[in-house]
């Protein structure tokens, strides 16, 4: 048995607009234009939970397409995929406090870098040397990253009730 869900409103042309854009800020750090337009539009559509196929429309693009990006966007947990009783459909939506989560889950990878860049100056006979100083000024960048963000995640959840 399957529950009726009103159909969306069909997204404005400002929506879609700011789609493209936040597509494209999202393709220059590294990640493919659709997953950018997945979110996009979960950010801006009315009601907060879309069905596979009302992403798919919204945003005029191929049932493949849109697996792929809702794929992606699951496995890195931007978005949660529910149900519910009595409908076989699954319903997309952003989750709640996730970039905060994520940059807090990210700020390992600081250690990580941080102990590579220390055995690459390990490599240099003088590591405060000016051959040395691409890789001193990317350890000494992460290592401040290490120090500082844990930090200000701190500060924006006390300042947002989280």
């Amino acid at each position: 048995m399957t529950s009726a869900t009103p159909e969306p409103p069909t997204p404005t042309d400002d929506q879609l607009a700011f789609v493209e854009d936040f597509a494209l800020v999202l393709e220059q750090m590294g990640l493919v234009r659709m997953v950018g337009r997945t979110v996009g539009w979960l950010l801006v559509c009315e009601p907060a939970q879309q069905t596979f196929n009302q992403i798919a429309e919204a945003l005029r693009a191929s049932k493949g397409s849109i697996s792929s990006a809702l794929k992606t966007l699951t496995t890195m947990r931007w978005v949660d995929k529910t149900t519910r009783p009595g409908d076989r459909r699954d319903y997309y939506t952003i989750r709640p406090g996730i970039l905060p989560e994520l940059s807090r889950q990210q700020s390992t990878m600081y250690d990580s870098i941080t102990a590579t860049t220390a055995r690459g100056l390990a490599l240099f006979p003088d590591p405060e040397g000016v051959a040395a100083a691409r890789v001193r000024d990317m350890h000494d960048f992460m290592v401040w990253m290490g120090k500082e963000l844990p930090a200000l995640l701190d500060r924006w959840e006390a300042e947002h009730g989280r």
